[in-house]
């Protein structure tokens, strides 16, 4: 049996050429106390991908506060190991647009 491992997911990515997104923050759906929460952003399809740092969830609200405006995003969430949890099912996002260019 043993501790839990470490796990990792990752949402698909969100966004397109013409809008602007500003990631606000996100809701991990867990029941993990422990949870880590980051955001990768990209310009263009063919910009390199670029992640914040990670962050710790929100023990009040139970969200992961990112403030990233950008084009194309995913959402990540860590759970560390050793964290006691059953049941890890993705992420609520909070998107809001910012406009076109």
């Amino acid at each position: 049996q043993g501790t839990n491992l470490e796990a990792t997911l990752e949402s698909g990515e969100q966004g397109t050429d013409d809008d602007r997104v500003r990631v606000d923050s996100f809701r991990p759906i867990t029941d993990a106390a422990t949870v880590y929460g980051s955001a990768s952003y990209r310009e263009t399809q063919q910009e390199t991908v670029t992640s914040t740092s990670e962050i710790l969830i929100n023990s009040r609200t139970g969200r992961c506060d990112i403030n990233r405006s950008t084009r194309y995003s995913r959402l990540k969430i860590r759970i560390p190991a050793g964290t006691t949890w059953t049941f890890a099912a993705g992420v609520v996002p909070d998107f809001k647009p910012e406009g076109t260019q």
